[in-house]
C-alpha cells in the first residue's frame, strides 16, 4: 500500500512538473529565433524582419522583409506582404530614434524621386492574400535621407532600424518590424 502511495505521488510530481513547463492552451508566444534568412551572394551581408501590427494597430496585414547588401552593390529589398491591408501608400526604413521623431533612411517603396521627399504609391495598393515589392537601391538612395553606408550599417549592426509599411488609415505605419542583421552583419571577402 505504501508503495502505490509513493508511485502516485511521483506520478502526480512529474504531471505537475510538465504542467508548469507546458504552455497555456491558446498561448500564442513565440521563442525568439532568427528570421528566415533570404538566399544572398557569398559575403553579402543580410538583414530581415517579420512584419506585424504596429503598435497600438490592429490589422490582418503581415509579411516580411529583407535587405540583401553585397559589397559594392547594387543592394536589393524585397518585401512580401500577406494577409489583407488597404491603401498602402509607402515602406521605409527607419531609424528608432524618438528624439529624432524615428527618421526614414531608406525608402523602399515607392523608389524616392525627390531628394528627402517621401513619396506615396499613386494610387495606393490595396490587397488580400500577397503583395511582393523588389527594388535595387545604392548609396545614393540611404544619402537622399541624410546618412552613408558606414552610418547605415552601424545603425543595422546594432538593431536600430526598422521597417515601416504605412497606409492612408494609419499614416505612422501600419506593420513594422525590426531589421536583424545575420552574423557576422559585415562584408565577407
Amino acid at each position: 500500500m505504501a508503495s502505490r502511495r509513493v508511485a502516485l505521488a511521483a506520478l502526480v510530481l512529474v504531471v505537475l512538473c510538465i504542467g508548469a513547463h507546458a504552455k497555456p492552451k491558446g498561448d500564442k508566444s513565440k521563442d525568439k529565433k532568427d528570421p528566415k534568412w533570404p538566399d544572398a551572394p557569398s559575403g553579402a551581408i543580410v538583414a530581415a524582419t517579420e512584419l506585424s501590427a504596429a503598435p497600438n494597430k490592429t490589422t490582418s496585414g503581415k509579411g516580411y522583409a529583407y535587405l540583401v547588401l553585397p559589397k559594392g552593390g547594387p543592394y536589393q529589398s524585397y518585401i512580401m506582404l500577406g494577409g489583407e491591408m488597404k491603401s498602402v501608400s509607402m515602406a521605409h526604413v527607419h531609424w528608432m530614434n524618438a528624439t529624432a521623431k524615428n527618421p526614414i533612411r531608406l525608402g523602399l517603396f515607392p523608389s524616392v524621386t525627390a531628394a528627402g521627399t517621401p513619396v506615396l504609391l499613386n494610387p495606393p495598393l490595396s490587397y488580400k492574400g500577397s503583395a511582393t515589392f523588389q527594388r535595387a537601391w545604392n548609396e545614393t538612395d540611404i544619402g537622399y535621407w541624410g546618412t552613408d553606408i558606414n552610418t547605415f550599417l552601424t545603425l543595422l549592426k546594432s538593431g536600430a532600424l526598422y521597417v515601416n509599411v504605412h497606409t492612408a488609415a494609419n499614416p505612422g505605419g501600419e506593420i513594422q518590424g525590426t531589421l536583424k542583421c545575420k552574423s557576422p552583419c559585415m562584408w565577407g571577402m
